[in-house]
């Protein structure tokens, strides 16, 4: 059917703002060629790009508004898109890319798109394209189109004039911020031009950080295994950021961003550059990132310390849906020495690298310390003890092996297999707080008597000590 410009009028929604209604009136002259249905030119108003480059040059680095399909079925590019695209010839520039074409798909992959067809319109800020959610019909693709221009046209009007107003210019309306795509209890940071040195280059942990596009297909299925794996990878020395590419423009050009996301990682220690980054073309699930992160801690990180159970704060460490806490309990220091102990602290520090990115934690503490847990873990046959607990389960089991790494890995392997027997876990113990460790051998006993207070002093003669003369 040929639509005539007064139905089309009638259709769209026009913004009541000045500016918007300029450019509208001028529109509104050129759809009268509408009617003719331009069925002779078809075709030739749609343009196509041979390679990426062409692409950003054409299209992201011009002042053009455009309108860009990306179809994987020729069947989809209608003579209705081609129509609209003579419709709006002079006004919007009208494109589409077919993503069977290898040098074509990679344009769709530099945007992170992954299912087709979809109709983006890029106007201002070409790095937040408002896709088409509407139907492929005139009215619904001039309304697209058009409210790109007004929205260009205000975006302009406010870096001209710095007139106030809500911000537009083209983000689509389904990205959304990273921050709500992370989830409830992300651990992931949110990373800007204003923090990115301290949080990032000056900070000693390793880092794993995404520049992403709300708008980008492949950065929203990636965000939920971010978020998932940040909490995995807590206290393992390593974080997991994202920067806003779309926003913060100058951090993507200074890290080269030319798709999205695009992933560095940043090794371990302070006083980093940008030279120091490095890509990152892994695996996007939650495993790929929690392995690429603990390998790149395994460099060039901080080792992980062996946290002390000390008290009742102690035992917030060990809580959370699924997680297992491993307590050891560690030969008196006046039984043991220091030299010993740290021993015994380095085979949990090798479990702790064989498990790492496993949902538990260890800690340790001194024989004899925490008597009311000890009891509850059947801690009767000596020290090191090892157990492990569920707090969200209310269940622990007691390693009753030799203390070694082979034996504590075959432990927890049981527990994560589910071959281990367990028990039901009191939570109504009784934690005693007690002073860290400060790493020193026990001091030397005291003597609980002096032997001048048993045979005296003899040095010291009485009176009577002198006796009669003869």
């Amino acid at each position: 059917r040929c639509y005539q410009p007064t139905e089309i009028a009638i259709m769209l929604r026009f913004s009541s703002r000045n500016l918007v209604t300029l450019v509208f009136v001028g529109i509104l002259s050129i759809l009268s060629t509408f009617v003719h249905c331009a069925n002779s030119n078809s075709g030739e108003d749609v343009q196509t790009f041979s390679s990426l480059s062409e692409f950003r040059s054409t299209v992201i680095d011009s002042d053009s508004v455009w309108l860009i399909q990306f179809y994987d079925d020729p069947s989809d590019l209608t003579l209705v898109y081609r129509e609209v695209a003579t419709v709006l010839k002079g006004i919007v520039n009208v494109g589409a890319i077919d993503v069977t074409e290898s040098a074509q798909r990679e344009i769709a992959d530099s945007l992170g798109l992954a299912s087709f067809p979809k109709i983006f319109a890029l106007g201002n800020d070409k790095l937040k394209p408002a896709e088409h959610s509407g139907k492929v019909e005139p009215q619904e693709l001039l309304q697209t189109a058009i409210s790109m221009v007004g929205k260009t046209v205000e975006a302009r009007a406010r870096e001209r004039w710095h007139v106030q107003g809500e911000q537009s210019g083209g983000s689509s309306s389904s990205g959304g911020s990273s921050s709500s795509s992370q989830g409830q209890g992300s651990n992931v940071v949110n990373l800007n031009e204003g923090n990115f040195q301290r949080k990032v280059l000056d900070n000693p942990e390793v880092g794993m950080v995404a520049f992403i596009a709300p708008w980008c297909g492949h950065c929203k299925a990636l965000l939920p295994e971010w978020a998932q794996a940040s909490q995995l990878l807590e206290g393992e020395g390593v974080y997991l950021g994202v920067v806003d590419a779309t926003v913060e423009t100058n951090l993507a050009a200074q890290f080269g961003v030319q798709g999205y996301p695009t992933i560095k990682i940043f090794p371990g220690g302070t006083n980093k550059s940008s030279s120091d980054a490095v890509s990152y073309d892994g695996g996007r699930t939650k495993e790929d990132i929690v392995r690429a992160a603990l390998a790149e801690v395994d460099k060039s990180g901080i080792p992980k310390p062996i946290p002390e159970f000390v008290g009742p704060e102690s035992v917030k460490q060990c809580e959370g849906t699924n997680k297992l806490c491993l307590l050891v309990a560690l030969p008196h220091i006046a039984e043991s020495s220091a030299e010993k102990r740290n021993r015994y602290r380095d085979t949990l520090a090798a479990v702790s690298k064989k498990f790492r990115g496993a949902a538990f934690q260890i800690q340790w503490f001194e024989g004899s310390s925490q008597p009311d847990l000890e009891e509850n873990l059947d801690f009767t046959f000596g020290y090191p003890a090892v157990a492990a607990v569920s707090l969200d389960k209310g269940v622990y089991a007691t390693m009753h092996g030799s203390f070694s790494e082979k034996s504590i890995s075959l432990f927890l392997t049981g527990i994560t297999t589910g071959r281990q027997t367990t028990n039901p876990f009191r939570k109504d113990l009784t934690i005693v707080s007690v002073e860290p460790w400060d790493g020193k051998d026990a001091p030397p006993p005291e003597e609980e008597f002096s032997l001048e207070d048993i045979m005296g002093d003899d040095d010291e003669v009485t009176e009577d000590d002198k006796g009669g003369e003869l």
